[in-house]
């Protein structure tokens, strides 16, 4: 997955795809596993903005039961056992437990009935497509049995519990590697800190696609890439990049949610556990209450998520220790037998995502995922815009775009990933722990000639989660940061400002300030 610009700006494209998230990978390697000759470029680090806000699960739907939507939730259960199937080490089956109070709508007969559904939904769809399903999962369980799998729950009033399999990815940032590792393998040339800055227009007919005009984040360089189709797969950018095509009076509209998930210190549980927040939700079902996710990960616990109103046209998903209190305090609640405090916090994956609608500081993501093809909704042939909500459904999506650019030729030219294994690329290595210096080194080496890793940030929150997990120490850090050094040829204000830039991210203040000790101590 080499960086080539000169491949890029020299090559006729089939496809350009604009944005490197789990959308935009899963375009990309869709189009190329179909036989077409596709770029995509990425104006930050692949999987750096809201794809990189994963609570790593991969939901098989259950939730979508609640505003009986069976449709979304039988596509989140399709693309579950797709994971499942052709990712095996990216995707495992992950148990999930939601209590159960009183007798009513949130009682264990009312629960069981959706755990029923979500098994039945579960076993049509392996019928349909022709997959082998383990034995069901999911019961109702019995309040002493709730209390043992959960602790801390002893002074609830519990009437029960309901136990289902759900799926996790543990390393998200890794699969959205390797889907771009694949497309790269298929032809596919694919760079990232390459930003579009708009859309390019044939000259005999500027009513027609004909790629983008890019440049180059590294050094400045502007270039042409030319396609015959372009796939707006910015995100939260995809509105205000498409309104920046002056010349083409395109014009499209995006609500935007800030949503977030927590990293913490607490030990992780076996299993998750899904427990309902005291704030409004939009269910069909039991509209008082919307979910909060407590999920084990690498050991520790993740909580997960909430989404709060954007305000103002500037895209940005910071994340400060008044929005870390505000979760906080949310979460505690509903389940005080946690413990939670802001300084269990070790990192806040946050990102912007399109919004259904907006009530104060209260949002509701979107449902549902949209394809725009501006041909039919603004008179531009080949420019392709996609609203998307959902990691789970990002490979769905992906089928349904290629699809629709592709038209009649569709059917000779089938989806490929429905089937075809994402490979464990070895080149990808994620771990660190244990490493000599020698060896973590090269693993820096691997990722900056490899995947293309150019800032700090790039490797320590992405290429590896030892940091983001408070596992990372102190000396670790430092040989990271002077092989890239030596790589790139930082200066000594590059070096310094990288380290800031990375520090800045973590959550802990007391983690913070004890690792920027040790280093300027080290150095």
């Amino acid at each position: 997955m080499k960086r080539d610009l000169s491949e890029l700006s020299t090559r006729q494209f089939d496809l350009v795809v604009v944005g490197g998230g789990v959308l935009g990978a899963s375009v990309a390697r869709d189009a190329a596993l179909r036989g077409l000759s596709v770029a995509l470029v990425e104006q930050a680090d692949f999987c750096s903005a809201t794809s990189h806000n994963s609570l790593k699960t991969i939901h098989g739907g259950i939730r979508y039961l609640q505003h009986l939507n069976f449709k979304r939730a039988a596509e989140s259960i399709r693309e579950q056992q797709i994971f499942l199937q052709t990712a095996p080490h990216l995707v495992q089956p992950m148990r999930f437990l939601m209590p159960a109070y009183g007798f009513g709508m949130r009682g264990p007969a009312a629960l069981g009935i959706g755990v029923a559904l979500y098994e039945l939904l579960n076993a049509c769809v392996a019928l349909i497509d022709g997959r082998r399903l383990k034995a069901p999962k999911g019961r109702v369980l019995g309040a002493k049995r709730y209390r043992e799998m959960v602790p801390g729950m002893e002074d609830q009033p519990l009437s029960g519990g309901a136990m289902w399999m759900d799926a996790q990815v543990s390393l998200a940032d890794k699969a959205v590697l390797q889907m771009l590792q694949q497309a790269a393998e298929h032809g596919a040339s694919v760079a990232n800190y390459v930003t579009a800055d708009a859309p390019l227009f044939r000259e005999d007919d500027p009513q027609v696609i004909a790629g983008v005009k890019a440049r180059d984040m590294r050094s400045g360089a502007c270039f042409d890439i030319q396609g015959h189709a372009v796939v707006n797969a910015t995100g939260p950018w995809a509105a205000s990049w498409i309104n920046g095509a002056d010349e083409a009076q395109l014009s499209m509209q995006l609500g935007l949610v800030k949503s977030m998930n927590l990293v913490t210190r607490k030990p992780a549980l076996p299993h998750g556990v899904a427990v309902r927040s005291n704030r409004a939700s939009d269910s069909k079902v039991d509209s008082a209450n919307r979910m909060f996710f407590v999920v084990p990960w690498q050991g520790k616990t993740m909580i997960g998520t909430t989404h709060v109103a954007h305000e103002g046209a500037e895209v940005d998903d910071r994340v400060g220790p008044g929005d870390v209190a505000d979760f906080v305090e949310e979460f505690n609640e509903v389940y005080p037998e946690l413990g939670l405090t802001p300084e269990d916090v070790l990192y806040s994956y946050a990102g912007l995502a399109p919004a259904m609608q907006e009530e104060g500081a209260e949002a509701v993501p979107l449902h549902e995922s949209e394809i725009i093809d501006h041909g039919i909704v603004d008179g531009i042939v080949g420019l392709f815009s996609i609203v998307s909500v959902k990691w789970t459904t990002a490979r769905l999506v992906a089928e349904q775009t290629v699809d629709q650019l592709l038209g009649a030729e569709a059917k000779a030219r089938p989806c490929q990933t429905r089937s075809v294994d994402l490979p464990d690329y070895e080149n990808m290595p994620h771990e660190i722990a244990g490493l000599t210096e020698a060896q973590l080194r090269a693993f820096v080496r691997q990722h900056v000639d490899g995947t293309q890793a150019w800032r700090l940030s790039d490797v320590l929150l992405r290429r590896t989660n030892d940091l983001v997990l408070g596992a990372m120490s102190a000396q670790q850090f430092e040989v990271v940061v002077s092989e890239m050094a030596a790589l790139l040829g930082w200066s000594e204000e590059t070096r310094s400002a990288e380290i800031s830039l990375v520090l800045e991210r973590l959550s802990n203040a007391a983690q913070k300030a004890d690792l920027s000790a040790q280093i300027e101590l080290i150095s």
